[in-house]
């Protein structure tokens, strides 16, 4: 016998008790009284005991009948609760998210949104992980990440926040001691901090019009976060590309200047990650549709 009649069985048992009548539990259950019957009969010989002892006029639980009367219960209140609580997560969403966000931008931009989103939704909890490599979604649990790149095949979902100009920038105390690179190539004779996370770290592309110059390059430092790699070279360190969320600031401020004015170097999309768009959980599309509303003025916010 499967769990789902098992279930009925102890349902319809429970009803019978609670209601001391075949005939009130039948109406309560909008079945026959035969097929009351028929479940108790069978619930019966399943447990090779008897739980009710019946006449035509009376009805009376055994011992046994009592012991399994509160097992029974108990199993059906926890089972109606559970069904409660994904309902009222349809209704209201509620829970544990775990997400995994880039550290720099997850401390500039993002850090000042969780609360405001706990605000908003009291009953999510959030797991929050900053490590700038790529991890495994589904092999290590996480809900959702938030990632900075250009997407390769995959099979996991995204959903586009932002949009963020990589620059490449020097301090104008290096640039005045070094010169200012006017091609691509020029950049094999400078100091060069590079961004070890971003795939192909060493080959750098730049587009001028509709021509693209590529460059391989070998660097002085090479560090895993952008915030380090941006210490660096206000410390007239040498050149580097990075992303406009982390050295917008410093190049509005003249702390920064970019080098190659000519050229541009593609941008990079910022997206929500996730494992699948079928039966995605309520909270988890909060969370997304929350990011993008708070993310439509990023341009804003790093200039």
């Amino acid at each position: 016998m499967n769990r789902s009649n098992k279930l009925l069985e102890m349902t319809v048992f429970v009803t019978v008790v609670d209601c001391n009548s075949f005939v009130e539990a039948a109406n309560k259950l909008n079945m026959s009284k035969q097929a009351v019957s028929r479940y108790i009969q069978s619930l019966e010989d399943r447990l090779q005991v008897r739980l009710l002892q019946r006449t035509t006029r009376k009805m009376v639980i055994t011992y046994e009948g009592q012991t399994f009367y509160l097992q029974a219960k108990a199993i059906i209140n926890a089972t109606i609760e559970a069904e409660n609580a994904i309902s009222l997560n349809k209704v209201s969403p509620q829970g544990m998210l775990r997400i995994n966000v880039p550290v720099s931008f997850g401390i500039l931009y993002l850090a000042p949104l969780w609360q405001k989103f706990i605000d908003k939704y009291p009953n999510i909890e959030l797991d929050i992980t900053l490590s700038d490599r790529v991890v495994d979604l589904l092999e290590e649990g996480y809900d959702l990440a938030v990632r900075i790149s250009r997407l390769e095949n995959s099979s996991l979902i995204s959903r586009k926040l932002a949009t963020t100009q990589i620059i490449a920038a020097a301090s104008p105390d290096y640039v005045a001691k070094y010169g200012m690179p006017n091609h691509p190539e020029e950049l094999l004779n400078h100091k060069i901090i590079m961004y070890s996370q971003w795939a192909k770290k060493e080959q750098w592309h730049f587009y001028k019009d509709n021509t693209y110059d590529s460059v391989n390059l070998k660097a002085n430092i090479y560090c895993n976060n952008g915030d380090t790699c941006r210490q660096i070279m206000l410390q007239n360190g040498g050149i580097s590309l990075q992303p406009d969320f982390i050295i917008g600031q410093d190049i509005k401020m003249k702390r920064l200047v970019r080098v190659l004015l000519d050229y541009n170097v593609e941008d990079l999309n910022i997206y929500a990650i996730y494992p699948s768009r079928k039966l995605l959980p309520l909270r988890t599309r909060c969370l997304i549709d929350f990011l993008i509303g708070e993310l439509k003025d990023y341009r804003r916010l790093v200039c």
